[in-house]
């Protein structure tokens, strides 16, 4: 049967992932609403597949559609059997424990219901194929003979065809969301936390140095800020680097002697006209990314 195959595989498909991420009881195929409108719609059918074929008692099909139909009727009621499992298994707190290989017996009967579910699958995407077969093949010698078991098959056919196009349509605007809406929400939600960019009084509190070459003898880069002279307290500090890093990332040129540099609270440096024009566009570090408002990363 066309509709429960597709069912099952994509309820498949949905909990083993939300198993994975360990949000299985969060699943649409598994909440009350959707498994109650999945046995009234197969316990329909069979009710519906009983009636006709004793009503129908009379009629001499072509073809053995009321071999179909029954069988039709039979895979229903399996599938009501797995969604009543389903939902006393997913509703179920099971702590028992297999001494042997340590798994809990819950799990156990899940994967044997799935491997079951797996083969009804097959079983039923074959049964459909016939009597697809059988209803094409007898045709007008149907509508003739046996119209109630006729129409009848071809009512289920035609819910199989319309819930695999349900499914297709559903399965393509899921992509849709994923692939069109998530980025670009993700992106709206990034571009408001970098905000506008720095105020001029965000500015006028970074700190402010002048560039001096770095001229001892060790190999190692050294980043130290020099005190200043009691006599000179309103000057700038100076801020020596080694040559490997006295260059602003912004514009690409190396520092020269006396250069007014501006160093974040991150301890990167730039020069102070680069970072300030950087600052009023995006309020963040240009290499790691930190608010100079808000103090954290942003990514």
């Amino acid at each position: 049967m066309e509709e429960v195959e597709h069912r099952i595989f994509i309820g498949d498909c949905v909990d083993s992932q939300l198993e994975d991420l360990g949000l299985r009881d969060i699943s649409v195929w598994n909440s009350e609403p959707f498994l109650f409108l999945d046995l009234i719609w197969n316990f329909t059918f069979v009710v519906v597949s009983v009636l006709v074929l004793l009503f129908s008692v009379r009629e001499q099909p072509s073809t053995p559609l009321r071999v179909w139909i029954g069988g039709y009727a039979l895979l229903c009621l399996v599938h009501l059997g797995f969604v009543c499992f389903d939902y006393l298994t997913w509703n179920s707190v099971d702590f028992e424990v297999d001494e042997d290989d340590g798994y809990s017996v819950s799990v156990c009967r899940n994967r044997l219901s799935k491997r079951l579910q797996s083969v009804y699958t097959v079983i039923s995407s074959f049964w459909w194929a016939v009597g697809f077969y059988w209803t094409l093949v007898g045709d007008k010698a149907l509508m003739q003979d046996s119209p109630s078991l006729f129409w009848l098959a071809v009512t289920f056919l035609a819910f199989e065809v319309l819930f695999v196009m349900f499914c297709i349509g559903m399965a393509s605007i899921i992509l849709l969301i994923m692939f069109c809406y998530f980025p670009v929400v993700a992106t709206i939600e990034y571009i408001s936390a970098i905000g506008k960019g720095a105020s001029e009084d965000e500015l006028r509190t970074l700190s402010k140095f002048h560039y001096t070459r770095n001229t001892f003898s060790s190999a190692e880069k050294q980043d130290c800020e020099l005190a200043m002279e009691p006599d000179n307290e309103f000057s700038t500090p100076k801020l020596v680097l080694h040559p490997d890093d006295s260059e602003c990332c912004i514009c690409l040129h190396s520092y020269v002697e006396g250069a007014e540099l501006c160093r974040l609270q991150c301890r990167h440096h730039f020069h102070h006209k680069c970072i300030n024009k950087w600052l009023r566009i995006n309020a963040t570090c240009p290499l790691c990314k930190l608010s100079i408002i808000r103090g954290e990363m942003l990514v």
